[in-house]
Protein backbone atom coordinates (compact mmCIF):
# COMPACT_ATOMS: atom_id res chain seq x y z
CA UNK A 1 0.00 0.00 0.00
CA UNK A 2 1.18 3.52 -0.71
CA UNK A 3 0.16 7.14 -0.25
CA UNK A 4 0.38 10.25 -2.36
CA UNK A 5 3.53 12.10 -1.24
CA UNK A 6 2.29 15.40 -2.68
CA UNK A 7 -0.90 15.50 -0.60
CA UNK A 8 -1.22 17.26 2.73
CA UNK A 9 -2.30 15.50 5.88
CA UNK A 10 -6.08 15.51 6.33
CA UNK A 11 -7.97 15.84 9.60
CA UNK A 12 -11.30 14.04 9.78
CA UNK A 13 -12.56 15.19 13.16
CA UNK A 14 -11.53 18.80 12.61
CA UNK A 15 -13.86 18.75 9.61
CA UNK A 16 -16.66 18.13 12.14
CA UNK A 17 -15.53 21.08 14.30
CA UNK A 18 -14.09 18.66 16.86
CA UNK A 19 -10.65 19.65 18.17
CA UNK A 20 -7.98 18.03 20.31
CA UNK A 21 -8.81 14.63 18.84
CA UNK A 22 -6.50 14.50 15.81
CA UNK A 23 -4.78 11.38 17.15
CA UNK A 24 -8.08 9.50 16.87
CA UNK A 25 -8.63 10.24 13.17
CA UNK A 26 -7.18 6.90 11.95
CA UNK A 27 -9.30 4.95 14.44
CA UNK A 28 -12.52 6.71 13.49
CA UNK A 29 -11.84 6.37 9.77
CA UNK A 30 -10.87 2.70 10.15
CA UNK A 31 -14.15 1.98 11.94
CA UNK A 32 -16.08 3.79 9.20
CA UNK A 33 -14.21 1.83 6.55
CA UNK A 34 -14.60 -1.70 7.92
CA UNK A 35 -17.93 -1.08 9.69
CA UNK A 36 -16.81 -2.73 12.93
CA UNK A 37 -18.35 -1.66 16.28
CA UNK A 38 -16.83 1.38 17.98
CA UNK A 39 -16.99 2.16 21.72
CA UNK A 40 -16.07 5.57 23.11
CA UNK A 41 -15.14 5.96 26.79
CA UNK A 42 -14.90 9.36 28.41
CA UNK A 43 -16.08 11.67 31.13
CA UNK A 44 -19.17 13.79 30.76
CA UNK A 45 -18.74 16.72 28.39
CA UNK A 46 -15.99 15.14 26.26
CA UNK A 47 -18.08 15.23 23.05
CA UNK A 48 -18.63 11.49 22.73
CA UNK A 49 -22.23 11.92 21.58
CA UNK A 50 -21.38 14.95 19.47
CA UNK A 51 -18.70 13.02 17.62
CA UNK A 52 -20.95 10.11 16.68
CA UNK A 53 -24.05 12.16 15.92
CA UNK A 54 -22.09 14.61 13.76
CA UNK A 55 -20.57 11.70 11.85
CA UNK A 56 -24.02 10.29 11.12
CA UNK A 57 -25.32 13.69 10.06
CA UNK A 58 -22.34 14.42 7.81
CA UNK A 59 -22.72 11.06 6.06
CA UNK A 60 -26.48 11.48 5.69
CA UNK A 61 -27.23 8.25 7.52
CA UNK A 62 -30.63 7.15 8.82
CA UNK A 63 -29.48 7.37 12.40
CA UNK A 64 -30.89 6.14 15.71
CA UNK A 65 -29.62 7.42 19.05
CA UNK A 66 -30.83 5.46 22.07
CA UNK A 67 -30.09 5.87 25.77
CA UNK A 68 -29.33 2.26 26.66
CA UNK A 69 -29.99 2.84 30.36
CA UNK A 70 -33.61 3.85 29.67
CA UNK A 71 -34.42 1.88 26.57
CA UNK A 72 -37.29 -0.58 26.32
CA UNK A 73 -37.02 -3.25 23.68
CA UNK A 74 -40.23 -1.97 22.06
CA UNK A 75 -38.28 1.20 21.23
CA UNK A 76 -36.04 -0.86 18.95
CA UNK A 77 -38.60 -3.15 17.32
CA UNK A 78 -41.97 -1.44 17.51
CA UNK A 79 -45.00 -2.87 19.27
CA UNK A 80 -45.49 -6.64 19.04
CA UNK A 81 -48.93 -7.73 17.78
CA UNK A 82 -50.27 -11.04 16.44
CA UNK A 83 -50.13 -11.44 12.68
CA UNK A 84 -53.42 -11.82 10.74
CA UNK A 85 -53.17 -15.61 10.98
CA UNK A 86 -52.61 -15.27 14.74
CA UNK A 87 -49.81 -17.84 14.63
CA UNK A 88 -46.86 -15.48 15.08
CA UNK A 89 -45.93 -11.98 16.18
CA UNK A 90 -45.26 -9.03 13.95
CA UNK A 91 -44.28 -5.48 14.87
CA UNK A 92 -46.07 -2.18 14.41
CA UNK A 93 -43.44 0.17 13.04
CA UNK A 94 -42.59 3.44 14.82
CA UNK A 95 -40.57 6.44 13.71
CA UNK A 96 -37.76 5.50 16.09
CA UNK A 97 -37.47 1.78 15.47
CA UNK A 98 -34.29 0.14 14.24
CA UNK A 99 -35.45 -1.71 11.14
CA UNK A 100 -34.37 0.81 8.49
CA UNK A 101 -31.51 2.40 10.44
CA UNK A 102 -28.08 2.71 8.81
CA UNK A 103 -26.33 3.66 12.04
CA UNK A 104 -27.21 3.09 15.67
CA UNK A 105 -25.72 4.81 18.70
CA UNK A 106 -26.30 3.01 22.01
CA UNK A 107 -25.39 5.66 24.56
CA UNK A 108 -24.71 4.99 28.26
CA UNK A 109 -24.27 1.28 27.55
CA UNK A 110 -22.45 0.75 30.86
CA UNK A 111 -25.60 1.83 32.73
CA UNK A 112 -27.77 -0.68 30.90
CA UNK A 113 -29.38 -3.49 32.90
CA UNK A 114 -27.75 -6.91 32.29
CA UNK A 115 -30.86 -8.36 30.67
CA UNK A 116 -30.89 -5.48 28.18
CA UNK A 117 -27.16 -5.82 27.54
CA UNK A 118 -27.82 -9.40 26.49
CA UNK A 119 -30.43 -8.23 23.98
CA UNK A 120 -28.13 -5.54 22.60
CA UNK A 121 -25.35 -8.11 22.21
CA UNK A 122 -26.74 -9.52 18.95
CA UNK A 123 -27.22 -6.03 17.48
CA UNK A 124 -23.60 -5.10 18.18
CA UNK A 125 -22.10 -8.44 17.23
CA UNK A 126 -24.29 -9.73 14.41
CA UNK A 127 -26.49 -6.86 13.21
CA UNK A 128 -29.45 -8.97 14.27
CA UNK A 129 -32.42 -8.47 16.56
CA UNK A 130 -34.64 -11.34 17.66
CA UNK A 131 -32.73 -13.42 15.12
CA UNK A 132 -33.72 -11.13 12.23
CA UNK A 133 -30.99 -9.50 10.13
CA UNK A 134 -30.83 -5.70 10.12
CA UNK A 135 -29.58 -5.65 6.54
CA UNK A 136 -29.42 -1.85 6.24
CA UNK A 137 -27.44 -1.31 9.43
CA UNK A 138 -23.86 -0.29 8.59
CA UNK A 139 -22.52 1.20 11.81
CA UNK A 140 -22.89 0.21 15.46
CA UNK A 141 -21.59 2.72 17.97
CA UNK A 142 -21.67 2.97 21.76
CA UNK A 143 -20.43 5.32 24.46
CA UNK A 144 -19.96 5.14 28.21
CA UNK A 145 -18.43 6.93 31.17
CA UNK A 146 -15.37 5.32 32.77
CA UNK A 147 -16.55 2.36 34.84
CA UNK A 148 -16.04 2.18 38.58
CA UNK A 149 -12.68 0.60 39.39
CA UNK A 150 -10.59 0.00 42.50
CA UNK A 151 -7.69 1.87 40.86
CA UNK A 152 -9.82 4.96 40.36
CA UNK A 153 -11.26 4.85 43.88
CA UNK A 154 -7.79 4.47 45.40
CA UNK A 155 -6.58 7.50 43.48
CA UNK A 156 -9.67 9.49 44.52
CA UNK A 157 -10.76 10.04 40.96
CA UNK A 158 -14.26 11.23 40.19
CA UNK A 159 -16.36 8.06 40.10
CA UNK A 160 -19.47 7.43 38.01
CA UNK A 161 -21.51 5.34 40.42
CA UNK A 162 -23.92 4.02 37.80
CA UNK A 163 -21.27 3.17 35.22
CA UNK A 164 -20.40 -0.51 35.57
CA UNK A 165 -17.87 -2.66 33.70
CA UNK A 166 -19.32 -4.31 30.61
CA UNK A 167 -19.81 -8.04 30.43
CA UNK A 168 -16.49 -9.47 29.11
CA UNK A 169 -18.20 -11.20 26.19
CA UNK A 170 -19.91 -7.96 25.14
CA UNK A 171 -16.69 -5.96 25.56
CA UNK A 172 -14.86 -8.43 23.32
CA UNK A 173 -17.26 -7.58 20.47
CA UNK A 174 -15.91 -4.01 20.19
CA UNK A 175 -12.78 -4.01 17.99
CA UNK A 176 -12.26 -0.30 18.67
CA UNK A 177 -12.35 0.86 22.31
CA UNK A 178 -11.27 4.49 22.44
CA UNK A 179 -10.78 6.87 25.36
CA UNK A 180 -11.74 10.48 24.67
CA UNK A 181 -9.40 12.93 26.45
CA UNK A 182 -10.76 15.36 28.98
CA UNK A 183 -10.96 19.05 28.06
CA UNK A 184 -8.66 19.94 30.98
CA UNK A 185 -5.95 17.60 29.70
CA UNK A 186 -5.73 19.25 26.27
CA UNK A 187 -3.17 21.90 25.40
CA UNK A 188 -4.08 25.58 25.34
CA UNK A 189 -4.40 25.78 21.54
CA UNK A 190 -6.88 22.88 21.42
CA UNK A 191 -8.95 24.34 24.25
CA UNK A 192 -9.04 27.70 22.47
CA UNK A 193 -10.21 26.05 19.23
CA UNK A 194 -12.97 24.22 21.07
CA UNK A 195 -14.15 27.40 22.77
CA UNK A 196 -14.20 29.46 19.57
CA UNK A 197 -15.11 26.87 16.91
CA UNK A 198 -16.57 23.88 18.71
CA UNK A 199 -20.23 24.54 18.02
CA UNK A 200 -22.27 22.66 15.47
CA UNK A 201 -21.67 23.59 11.85
CA UNK A 202 -22.86 22.45 8.45
CA UNK A 203 -20.41 19.85 7.21
CA UNK A 204 -19.96 18.56 3.70
CA UNK A 205 -19.93 14.80 4.07
CA UNK A 206 -18.34 14.37 0.64
CA UNK A 207 -14.84 14.73 2.10
CA UNK A 208 -15.50 12.11 4.76
CA UNK A 209 -17.01 9.74 2.22
CA UNK A 210 -13.98 10.34 0.00
CA UNK A 211 -11.65 9.34 2.82
CA UNK A 212 -13.75 6.22 3.47
CA UNK A 213 -13.58 5.25 -0.21
CA UNK A 214 -9.83 5.86 -0.30
CA UNK A 215 -9.22 3.84 2.87
CA UNK A 216 -11.38 1.02 1.51
CA UNK A 217 -9.28 0.92 -1.66
CA UNK A 218 -6.04 0.96 0.35
CA UNK A 219 -7.38 -1.84 2.55
CA UNK A 220 -7.96 -4.05 -0.50
CA UNK A 221 -4.41 -3.42 -1.74
CA UNK A 222 -2.64 -4.79 1.32
CA UNK A 223 0.17 -7.08 0.20
CA UNK A 224 0.69 -10.70 1.21
CA UNK A 225 3.96 -9.71 2.90
CA UNK A 226 2.15 -7.09 4.98
CA UNK A 227 -0.57 -9.58 5.92
CA UNK A 228 2.05 -12.12 6.97
CA UNK A 229 3.88 -9.54 9.07
CA UNK A 230 0.63 -8.53 10.78
CA UNK A 231 -0.07 -12.16 11.67
CA UNK A 232 3.42 -12.59 13.13
CA UNK A 233 3.11 -9.36 15.09
CA UNK A 234 -0.25 -10.27 16.65
CA UNK A 235 1.02 -13.75 17.50
CA UNK A 236 4.02 -12.18 19.22
CA UNK A 237 1.69 -10.03 21.37
CA UNK A 238 -0.14 -12.93 22.99
CA UNK A 239 2.35 -14.03 25.67
CA UNK A 240 3.59 -10.53 26.65
CA UNK A 241 -0.01 -9.35 27.03
CA UNK A 242 -0.80 -12.34 29.22
CA UNK A 243 2.25 -11.66 31.40
CA UNK A 244 1.18 -8.02 31.72
CA UNK A 245 -2.24 -9.08 32.99
CA UNK A 246 -4.08 -8.18 29.78
CA UNK A 247 -4.76 -11.56 28.13
CA UNK A 248 -6.62 -11.57 24.81
CA UNK A 249 -8.96 -14.17 23.35
CA UNK A 250 -8.52 -15.87 20.01
CA UNK A 251 -11.32 -13.66 18.72
CA UNK A 252 -9.48 -10.53 19.86
CA UNK A 253 -6.30 -11.72 18.13
CA UNK A 254 -8.20 -12.14 14.86
CA UNK A 255 -9.82 -8.74 15.32
CA UNK A 256 -6.46 -7.07 16.01
CA UNK A 257 -5.01 -8.42 12.78
CA UNK A 258 -7.93 -6.88 10.88
CA UNK A 259 -7.90 -3.53 12.68
CA UNK A 260 -4.16 -3.10 12.09
CA UNK A 261 -4.78 -3.35 8.35
CA UNK A 262 -7.78 -1.00 8.54
CA UNK A 263 -5.91 1.60 10.60
CA UNK A 264 -2.92 1.46 8.26
CA UNK A 265 -5.26 2.00 5.30
CA UNK A 266 -6.87 4.92 7.14
CA UNK A 267 -3.47 6.52 7.79
CA UNK A 268 -2.65 6.27 4.09
CA UNK A 269 -6.03 7.72 3.09
CA UNK A 270 -5.46 10.69 5.40
CA UNK A 271 -1.86 10.95 4.18
CA UNK A 272 -0.40 10.48 7.63
CA UNK A 273 3.28 9.61 7.97
CA UNK A 274 2.54 6.61 10.19
CA UNK A 275 4.00 3.29 9.04
CA UNK A 276 2.45 -0.16 9.33
CA UNK A 277 4.33 -0.56 12.62
CA UNK A 278 2.79 2.68 13.91
CA UNK A 279 -0.66 1.45 12.86
CA UNK A 280 -0.01 -1.76 14.78
CA UNK A 281 0.65 0.20 17.97
CA UNK A 282 -2.49 2.32 17.47
CA UNK A 283 -4.56 -0.85 17.04
CA UNK A 284 -2.99 -2.37 20.15
CA UNK A 285 -3.50 0.77 22.24
CA UNK A 286 -7.17 1.14 21.31
CA UNK A 287 -8.02 -2.53 20.97
CA UNK A 288 -7.77 -3.98 24.49
CA UNK A 289 -11.13 -4.84 26.12
CA UNK A 290 -9.70 -4.41 29.63
CA UNK A 291 -10.42 -0.68 29.35
CA UNK A 292 -14.15 -1.29 29.81
CA UNK A 293 -13.39 -2.98 33.15
CA UNK A 294 -11.72 0.17 34.42
CA UNK A 295 -8.21 -1.26 34.21
CA UNK A 296 -5.41 1.23 33.72
CA UNK A 297 -3.66 0.61 30.40
CA UNK A 298 -0.25 2.26 30.82
CA UNK A 299 1.40 3.50 27.64
CA UNK A 300 4.91 2.67 28.88
CA UNK A 301 4.00 -0.98 29.40
CA UNK A 302 2.23 -1.09 26.03
CA UNK A 303 5.34 0.35 24.39
CA UNK A 304 7.50 -2.39 25.88
CA UNK A 305 5.08 -5.07 24.66
CA UNK A 306 4.90 -3.45 21.23
CA UNK A 307 8.70 -3.28 20.89
CA UNK A 308 9.05 -6.92 21.92
CA UNK A 309 6.46 -7.93 19.32
CA UNK A 310 8.22 -5.87 16.64
CA UNK A 311 11.44 -7.73 17.40
CA UNK A 312 9.74 -11.12 17.21
CA UNK A 313 7.61 -10.47 14.10
CA UNK A 314 9.12 -12.22 11.11
CA UNK A 315 11.57 -14.27 13.18
CA UNK A 316 11.91 -18.01 12.36
CA UNK A 317 10.18 -20.41 14.73
CA UNK A 318 13.50 -21.51 16.28
CA UNK A 319 14.57 -17.91 16.89
CA UNK A 320 16.16 -17.20 20.32
CA UNK A 321 13.94 -14.13 20.62
CA UNK A 322 10.81 -16.27 20.36
CA UNK A 323 12.22 -18.67 22.94
CA UNK A 324 12.81 -15.77 25.32
CA UNK A 325 9.27 -14.48 24.88
CA UNK A 326 7.81 -17.96 25.37
CA UNK A 327 9.68 -18.49 28.66
CA UNK A 328 7.47 -17.80 31.69
CA UNK A 329 10.22 -17.60 34.34
CA UNK A 330 11.68 -14.05 34.36
CA UNK A 331 15.14 -15.15 35.53
CA UNK A 332 15.29 -17.88 32.90
CA UNK A 333 14.42 -15.20 30.31
CA UNK A 334 17.47 -13.22 31.42
CA UNK A 335 19.63 -16.34 31.15
CA UNK A 336 18.39 -17.00 27.61
CA UNK A 337 18.95 -13.35 26.67
CA UNK A 338 22.56 -13.52 27.88
CA UNK A 339 23.17 -16.16 25.23
CA UNK A 340 22.03 -13.75 22.49
CA UNK A 341 24.24 -11.05 21.02
CA UNK A 342 23.91 -7.39 21.99
CA UNK A 343 22.88 -6.55 18.44
CA UNK A 344 19.88 -8.90 18.72
CA UNK A 345 18.87 -7.62 22.17
CA UNK A 346 20.17 -4.06 22.66
CA UNK A 347 20.96 -2.58 26.04
CA UNK A 348 17.54 -0.93 26.51
CA UNK A 349 15.61 -4.14 25.80
CA UNK A 350 17.93 -6.25 27.97
CA UNK A 351 17.62 -3.71 30.78
CA UNK A 352 13.85 -3.96 30.50
CA UNK A 353 14.07 -7.74 30.93
CA UNK A 354 16.13 -7.26 34.09
CA UNK A 355 13.95 -4.54 35.62
CA UNK A 356 10.76 -6.48 34.85
CA UNK A 357 12.22 -9.56 36.53
CA UNK A 358 13.45 -7.57 39.53
CA UNK A 359 10.05 -5.91 40.01
CA UNK A 360 8.28 -9.27 40.12
CA UNK A 361 10.60 -10.93 42.65
CA UNK A 362 10.32 -11.09 46.42
CA UNK A 363 12.96 -9.31 48.51
CA UNK A 364 14.94 -12.53 49.19
CA UNK A 365 14.85 -13.40 45.49
CA UNK A 366 16.13 -9.93 44.59
CA UNK A 367 19.22 -10.57 46.69
CA UNK A 368 19.81 -13.81 44.81
CA UNK A 369 19.37 -12.16 41.42
CA UNK A 370 21.81 -9.40 42.36
CA UNK A 371 24.37 -11.89 43.62
CA UNK A 372 24.16 -14.09 40.54
CA UNK A 373 23.79 -11.45 37.82
CA UNK A 374 26.02 -8.54 38.87
CA UNK A 375 29.31 -10.46 38.40
CA UNK A 376 28.25 -11.18 34.81
CA UNK A 377 27.20 -7.60 34.10
CA UNK A 378 30.47 -6.27 35.53
CA UNK A 379 32.26 -7.70 32.49
CA UNK A 380 29.51 -7.21 29.90
CA UNK A 381 28.03 -3.89 28.84
CA UNK A 382 24.44 -5.10 28.67
CA UNK A 383 22.36 -2.81 30.93
CA UNK A 384 21.80 0.89 31.48
CA UNK A 385 23.31 2.69 34.45
CA UNK A 386 19.91 3.00 36.15
CA UNK A 387 19.29 -0.76 35.83
CA UNK A 388 22.75 -1.55 37.21
CA UNK A 389 22.09 0.80 40.13
CA UNK A 390 18.73 -0.87 40.83
CA UNK A 391 20.30 -4.31 40.78
CA UNK A 392 23.10 -3.17 43.13
CA UNK A 393 20.80 -2.03 45.95
CA UNK A 394 20.51 -5.40 47.74
CA UNK A 395 24.26 -5.96 47.71
CA UNK A 396 24.87 -2.45 49.06
CA UNK A 397 22.73 -3.35 52.07
CA UNK A 398 24.65 -6.60 52.34
CA UNK A 399 27.94 -4.69 52.32
CA UNK A 400 26.75 -2.38 55.10
CA UNK A 401 25.75 -5.41 57.16
CA UNK A 402 29.06 -7.22 56.72
CA UNK A 403 31.17 -4.12 57.37
CA UNK A 404 29.61 -3.68 60.80
CA UNK A 405 31.55 -6.70 62.01
CA UNK A 406 29.93 -7.68 65.31
CA UNK A 407 26.13 -7.66 65.57
CA UNK A 408 24.02 -7.69 68.70
CA UNK A 409 20.76 -9.40 67.85
CA UNK A 410 17.64 -9.67 69.96
CA UNK A 411 15.21 -12.24 68.55
CA UNK A 412 11.58 -12.18 69.61
CA UNK A 413 10.43 -15.53 70.90
CA UNK A 414 7.86 -15.76 68.07
CA UNK A 415 10.77 -15.93 65.62
CA UNK A 416 13.16 -17.96 67.74
CA UNK A 417 12.46 -21.17 65.84
CA UNK A 418 13.06 -19.35 62.53
CA UNK A 419 16.40 -18.12 63.81
CA UNK A 420 17.41 -21.59 64.90
CA UNK A 421 16.59 -23.02 61.46
CA UNK A 422 18.52 -20.20 59.81
CA UNK A 423 21.62 -20.76 61.95
CA UNK A 424 21.59 -24.49 61.21
CA UNK A 425 21.21 -23.82 57.48
CA UNK A 426 24.04 -21.28 57.48
CA UNK A 427 26.25 -23.80 59.26
CA UNK A 428 25.62 -26.38 56.55
CA UNK A 429 26.05 -23.87 53.72
CA UNK A 430 29.36 -22.62 55.16
CA UNK A 431 30.78 -26.15 54.97
CA UNK A 432 29.69 -26.65 51.36
CA UNK A 433 31.38 -25.56 48.15
CA UNK A 434 28.41 -23.53 46.95
CA UNK A 435 29.08 -20.49 44.76
CA UNK A 436 30.58 -17.68 46.90
CA UNK A 437 29.57 -19.37 50.15
CA UNK A 438 30.40 -16.47 52.56
CA UNK A 439 28.25 -14.09 50.54
CA UNK A 440 25.29 -16.50 50.54
CA UNK A 441 25.54 -16.97 54.31
CA UNK A 442 25.62 -13.21 54.88
CA UNK A 443 22.61 -12.77 52.59
CA UNK A 444 20.63 -15.18 54.77
CA UNK A 445 21.59 -13.22 57.89
CA UNK A 446 20.86 -9.85 56.24
CA UNK A 447 17.40 -10.95 55.16
CA UNK A 448 16.55 -11.93 58.72
CA UNK A 449 18.16 -9.08 60.67
CA UNK A 450 18.06 -6.09 58.31
CA UNK A 451 15.13 -6.80 56.00
CA UNK A 452 13.09 -8.59 58.69
CA UNK A 453 11.90 -11.05 56.04
CA UNK A 454 10.08 -14.31 56.68
CA UNK A 455 11.54 -16.89 54.32
CA UNK A 456 12.47 -20.54 54.04
CA UNK A 457 16.30 -20.68 54.01
CA UNK A 458 16.35 -24.19 52.54
CA UNK A 459 14.11 -23.17 49.64
CA UNK A 460 16.13 -19.99 49.08
CA UNK A 461 19.40 -21.93 48.87
CA UNK A 462 17.82 -24.31 46.36
CA UNK A 463 16.64 -21.34 44.30
CA UNK A 464 20.13 -19.86 44.41
CA UNK A 465 21.58 -23.11 43.08
CA UNK A 466 18.97 -23.28 40.31
CA UNK A 467 19.56 -19.71 39.17
CA UNK A 468 23.32 -20.20 39.25
CA UNK A 469 22.90 -23.09 36.84
CA UNK A 470 20.85 -20.90 34.50
CA UNK A 471 23.03 -17.79 34.65
CA UNK A 472 26.42 -19.53 34.92
CA UNK A 473 26.03 -22.61 32.72
CA UNK A 474 28.92 -25.01 33.02
CA UNK A 475 30.05 -23.78 36.44
CA UNK A 476 29.58 -26.21 39.37
CA UNK A 477 27.37 -25.18 42.25
CA UNK A 478 26.71 -27.86 44.85
CA UNK A 479 23.85 -27.42 47.25
CA UNK A 480 24.53 -27.56 50.96
CA UNK A 481 23.49 -30.76 52.63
Amino acid sequence: MSKNPSSKQSFLLRSLNLYGLDHLDPIILASLTDGQPLLLIGRHGTAKSELLNRLASALGLRHRHYNASLIAFDDLLGFPVPNPEKNALTYLRTDGDLWDAESVFLDEISRCRPEHQNKLFSIIHERRVQGLLLDKLRYRWSAMNPPISLEGLEEHEEAYQGSLPLDPALADRFPYIVEIPDFNDMNAACRRSIISKGGCADVDGASIQGWIDSASAQRKNISSQESEWIGDYVNALVLPLKKAGWPISGRRAVVLSKTIASIHAACLALNWKDSLKDAAFIALKWGLPQRVKGERITVSKLNSIHKAALQAAGQPQDSPLLKIQAESNPVKRIALALQVSKSAIPRIEFSQLVTDAYAGLSVPERYLLSRQLLPILATKDRVTASTYELLSKPLLKLKQFTEQGTHNLSVHRNRASEWDRLVRKVSRVSKSNAYNTPQLCNILYTLFTVENENFDPTLLVKTDRLWHGWLHPGEPCKEAA
